[in-house]
């Protein structure tokens, strides 16, 4: 009997995946896109280089050299993923004609993930439109499209939108996730056969179809997260709306319980007294039951500045910490 079930279980999970990856067996045949039209969208996207100096904060988690791509959305303006060019002094632009330009970071916003720069010198460059991320088909022919410097584009499909919470204070509510992978995702864009810009390339995920099956692909940041917030990046470098307070901690779900991985040093959590190895069990009173409902309540709370009661565990004794947040971009 127990072998019988265990083979049974193989078996969903089998046609599981024959389901969601009937699809991709078309893939090579796609005609929803002219090829010409294809070539002149990748006319629209630009690799990036940066160099990060040794002792930026995010030196150690990501690096003093990042690599990805992105998308001109207008005759000024890039937009790729934030974390290929946070905290960067040096920044290369690198056009599909093989031209390389200096660029500059003109805005970046912590809450989407979204970072956009500009090339320090005139250029004419050929943007693309944004489109609206709401309005995707399950069975709609999407691709991604890194730099040819950085890697090949690729046909996709989105398989799910579900939340995601990840381990840096960071929460998107329906990312889009696609299958299959690919692997230059880091600041691609996600486009339709109209050559419109859905989405930008976030993560790598192991299961995108559904949590806990095996599935490799991608996530991507909605491209509707940028359109109320994009005239402030411009203008200010930053949103001016909706700031979240940040409390510098970083944490993973374990067992159930919320842990604290790392305290960012100097940090409002590393200020109150917050230690890694702690487990979250309270925000202002109100229990913790995974790292969605941790950011969610403590967000709640109010707008960057507000104090945060966190309640922990530590060695089996209970402490609560009045922590006063902040803003984000301050920080970094």
């Amino acid at each position: 009997m127990i072998i019988l079930k265990k083979h049974l279980l193989k078996f969903k999970l089998i046609l599981v995946l024959l389901v969601i990856l009937l699809p991709f067996f078309s893939i090579a045949k796609d005609t929803s896109i002219d090829e010409n039209k294809l070539q002149l969208y990748f006319d629209s996207v630009v690799s990036i280089d940066s160099i990060i100096p040794e002792n930026a904060r995010t030196a150690k988690s990501l690096g003093t050299v990042r690599q990805g791509s992105g998308v001109i959305i207008d005759n000024k303006t890039i937009l790729t993923i934030g974390y290929i060019v946070l905290e960067a002094k040096k920044i290369t632009i690198g056009l599909r004609n093989g031209k390389k330009i200096p660029g500059r970071l003109y805005g970046y916003d912590h809450t989407s993930g979204f970072g956009i720069i500009s090339p320090i010198i005139n250029t004419e460059l050929k943007s693309l439109k944004l489109g609206d991320s709401n309005k995707i088909g399950l069975d709609e022919s999407l691709y991604i499209l890194p730099s040819p410097f950085k890697g090949s584009g690729s046909v996709a499909k989105m398989v799910s939108r579900r939340p995601f919470a990840g381990w840096w204070e960071y929460y998107l509510d329906k990312p889009i996730y696609t299958l299959p992978t690919n692997q230059s995702w880091a600041g691609s864009p996600l486009i339709n056969s109209n050559g419109e810009i859905l989405g930008i390339g976030s993560l790598f995920v192991a299961d995108a179809a559904t949590p806990g099956i095996m599935t490799p692909g991608n996530m991507f940041v909605p491209i509707n997260l940028l359109k109320p917030i994009l005239k402030d990046l411009k203008k200010y470098g930053r949103r001016k709306t909706n700031i979240k307070p940040y409390i510098g901690l970083l944490s993973n779900e374990n067992n159930g319980k919320v842990v604290v991985t790392r305290v960012s040093k100097d940090g409002p959590s590393d200020i109150a007294g917050i230690k890694a190895n702690d487990i979250i069990l309270s925000v202002n009173g109100n229990l913790v039951k995974n790292l969605k409902n941790f950011y969610k309540t403590m967000w709640a709370t109010g707008d960057s500045g507000v104090s945060i009661k966190i309640g922990i565990q530590r060695n089996e004794k209970k402490i609560n910490f009045n922590v006063k947040s902040i803003d984000r971009m301050d920080y970094f």
